[in-house]
Parts: C-alpha cells; structure tokens; sequence
C-alpha cells in the first residue's frame, strides 16, 4: 500500500476487540502498551515487527511489536510505548508521528496492551538490545490486508477451546495479540 493511499484511507476510531476477555478480569490485568510503527519504505507501508529470542520465559520466540509493562516512572501508557521502543529497538520516536491509539486488547495471560500507531518517515537504523529482541523485520501493509494470507488457528488453553488468526512469515507465525492488533489496524481502513 502506497503512502499516499494509506492516508487517504487511515480514519482514528475505535474497533472492537474480537477476543472474549472476561469482563471481571479486566480491572486486574497488568497495564502494558505498544507501538505499531508504520514505516514508510520506497513509498509503500510496512510495519516494523520484533521476534523474541527463545530463551525469554514470557512468550519467547513470539512475533511482536516493540513494547512492554507500563512502569510507575512512565507518565502514561504512550510513554510506556516510546521507552520500550527505545529501549528494545534503539529508536527514539517523536511524539509528532503518533498518529493515534486504538482499544486496548486483553490478553489471556492476564496484559492490557495499549496500541499507539506511528508513522515514520524511513526506515530508521535500528540498534537491538538482544535480551529482549532476537531480530527485526519489515512486513507489507499490502500482504496483511489481503485475507488470502491468514489462516485460522486452534488451540486450547486451560480446558477452553480458542481459534485465532495467524499469518505466517519467514520469521515464524504471527498469531495472538500482535495478530488482533493488526487486524484491528486493518479495520482502521475499511
């Protein structure tokens, strides 16, 4: 997708989530955000996605976007976003090209997860802290807009039956919250 059309076609509103997170387990879950960098390569969209090393307790191996736990020094969960995009990426990304937020996504292991959308210019030259980010990549807005490229995933957890939507890539299968997120984003532009 063209910048110039993903412009054109980007309105802020508020989807809805797709996941049943029970209503009650809201208040308790632990505050965390994330950014969802847009990034404008050779005039078409891509977003800026992290893949988790192995080794990491907590999702490991797991495709994401840049971000984590909100922490009592951030003073809202979009500082939360830029710290640990700084932090985990080496990027320091200005205020000025966030260009909104969407609804929080809860997941099943207990986060809120705040989505703020930016849009960047270029491509920035990343630095990984390697503890928390085993690579970066770039995938095309074009190729997650298409349905043809998503598949249904099954899985169970905690003797309750679930069905995602995962799209693969050369890094592995992009699937749960950072999926939805996606998805929701995709919504953006219907």
């Amino acid at each position: 997708m063209q910048l110039s059309e993903f412009l054109a076609r980007f309105h802020i509103q508020q989807p809805s989530n797709d996941v049943g997170f029970p209503i009650q387990m809201r208040n308790i879950a632990k505050q965390s955000a994330v950014l969802v960098p847009l990034v404008n390569v050779s005039g078409e969209i891509h977003l800026l996605l992290c893949k988790r090393p192995d080794y990491l307790k907590h999702h490991p191996g797991q495709i994401c976007f840049p971000g984590g736990k909100f922490e009592d020094s951030d003073a809202n969960l979009l500082a939360t976003a830029l710290r640990e995009t700084f932090e985990e990426i080496g990027i320091e990304v200005d205020d000025n090209h966030v260009i909104g937020d969407m609804d929080s996504y809860w997941t099943l292991t207990g986060f809120e997860i705040k989505p703020y959308i930016a849009l960047l210019p270029e491509k920035p030259n990343l630095l990984l802290a390697t503890n928390e980010v085993a690579s970066a990549f770039y995938l095309p807005l074009s190729q997650l807009i298409d349905q043809k490229n998503w598949q249904d995933i099954q899985f169970t957890r905690q003797f309750s039956a679930y069905t995602l939507t995962g799209f693969q890539t050369e890094y592995g299968l992009l699937w749960g919250a950072t999926a939805q997120i996606i998805r929701n984003l995709i919504k953006h532009l219907n």
